[in-house]
């Protein structure tokens, strides 16, 4: 093994204390459920400072390297780190994924995938409609196409190492990867022609929805034997706990309207969401258009917000509460945090996070949040 892997795991066996983070597990729990909580999850975000003992290899080595994505799954994941437990005290969950970013379901009907530098890696749009149509028209059985293969070693690799490691092993949840959705893949597919189809050949879109959404829900149920997440209907993504067993990415649907999604798009999201038995939607970008629309979703069990500063937070969490939908990854300004008054506007069903400049701060807005929510 790696020697810094094996020095960062015997690390984290040392320090993460197992009690502390079932403490933190049942937190989510209940904040999820719109339970009485005496305060509010929250997931501080800092860079990696420059003296850092463990700090994450470049994007572009760990695709191929199994040992080196696990070390950044670690060590860093969306901006912020379990190695940091000890110092920051937030409430940033322990979980490891297969990072190849956006692609995998793609991937899966033979897109072509380029990695350039330091990004990661991205779809090829099939540069004619017929070519869209003959790659969605082809046997997608067994899931051995495209990356899947890649993505299952990958868990393969995560459960051996962990069964050498019981205490990280108790602790650590291996979650599901970015599986999209049905939408955001059909673009990756399509490219921007995707918002011309909607218009002119719904059908194809239509179409087109249907087999992704199948596809997806196949592969997840495919990795339900390597991961260990979503035992009691709470899984985790973007680092922190949802209520649901998948998260869907919607991110392409903020630019279409309520009714477009209403019609095209929302039996296919409801469809893995019932598959899954409950799930999220997530979306970057302003999406208030769109709240009444994916809060009517039969089967969603939260939504996850990638930027909740371009939304109008306080009527979205008012429709929420409603159906009792929580709100994942809010932001609000910090001096709701350091006074604690976050809890009067939020009292539950709400996931902070807080992005600092510094650890150090993290450690200060953590420590001042705390003691004001006592």
């Amino acid at each position: 093994m790696n020697p810094r892997l094996r020095e960062l795991l015997n690390f984290l066996s040392d320090t993460l204390d197992i009690q502390h983070e079932y403490e933190i597990d049942n937190l989510y729990k209940r904040a999820l459920s719109w339970e009485l909580v005496p305060r509010l999850p929250l997931v501080l975000k800092y860079p990696v400072p420059e003296d850092a003992l463990f700090k994450p290899y470049p994007h572009s080595q760990v695709f191929d390297d199994p040992e080196k994505m696990l070390y950044n799954e670690l060590v860093y994941a969306f901006d912020s780190g379990i190695v940091y437990r000890e110092l920051v005290g937030d409430d940033l969950p322990c979980t490891i994924r297969a990072n190849f970013g956006t692609v995998i379901v793609a991937s899966i009907f033979g897109a072509k995938i380029e990695i350039r530098g330091e990004n990661p890696p991205w779809v090829k749009p099939f540069e004619t409609k017929k070519q869209f149509k003959a790659a969605l028209d082809t046997e997608t059985d067994g899931f051995t196409k495209g990356w899947c293969s890649r993505t299952v070693e990958m868990y393969q690799f995560y459960q051996e190492v962990l069964n050498s490691y019981p205490t990280l092993k108790k602790v650590t949840k291996i979650v599901l990867p970015d599986l999209q959705g049905p939408l955001d893949t059909a673009e990756l597919l399509r490219g921007s022609e995707i918002f011309l189809d909607i218009v002119t050949e719904p059908e194809l879109v239509l179409w087109s929805l249907e087999k992704i959404a199948k596809v997806q829900v196949g592969f997840a149920k495919h990795l339900r034997k390597y991961i260990n997440d979503g035992q009691d209907n709470f899984t985790h993504q973007h680092g922190v706990m949802i209520r649901g067993n998948i998260l869907i990415r919607d991110d392409i649907a903020i630019m279409i309207s309520a009714q477009r999604y209403d019609e095209m798009v929302a039996p296919y999201d409801e469809y893995i969401l019932r598959e899954m038995n409950g799930g999220g939607i997530h979306t970057c970008g302003k999406f208030n258009h769109l709240t009444k629309s994916f809060l009517k979703l039969p089967s969603i069990s939260c939504l996850d917000l990638g930027n909740p500063e371009m939304n109008d937070i306080d009527e979205i969490y008012k429709l929420a509460k409603n159906r009792k939908v929580p709100l994942v990854r809010i932001e609000v300004p910090v001096s709701q945090l350091l006074s604690g008054k976050v809890l009067d506007r939020f009292p539950t069903g709400v996931v902070l996070v807080h992005r600092t400049f510094s650890l150090i701060e993290a450690k200060r807005v953590m420590s001042s949040y705390l003691k004001n929510c006592e």
